[in-house]
């Protein structure tokens, strides 16, 4: 685990921190669990400001383009299509109809298609 020899004792080299070893032990295993739950997050850095929404889904609406968006409601993005927008809100066609207020928007992303 240490490297150890530029010691001039074998002992020396040899010698095994048991108290350091679990604490690498319990090290490792905090730092897998904290990687596991780094996609429970959603990044709100990123967030657009109203203007930048509004011209990205009359630009969306307009050329009928696939779009993900993020929304405070859930960490997976909503996928599909807009077929109306309101004062206040928008209706997204995918795999689920809904509609979706602009409070509740953090980011939109035009997905491509392949």
């Amino acid at each position: 685990m240490v490297n150890r020899n530029y010691l001039p004792f074998k002992s020396a080299r040899a010698y095994v921190d048991r108290g350091m070893a679990k604490w690498m032990g319990f090290f490792i295993s905090e730092h897998t669990s904290a990687l596991s739950h780094m996609g429970d997050v959603i990044d709100v850095s990123e967030e657009m400001s109203r203007d930048e929404i509004l011209l990205a889904l009359s630009q969306l609406y307009v050329n009928g383009l696939n779009v993900m968006v993020y929304t405070r409601l859930r960490l997976d993005p909503f996928v599909g299509k807009i077929n109306d927008i309101f004062q206040d809100s928008f209706y997204l066609c995918g795999h689920d109809a809904l509609i979706i207020s602009f409070e509740d928007i953090i980011k939109l992303v035009l997905l491509e298609e392949l």
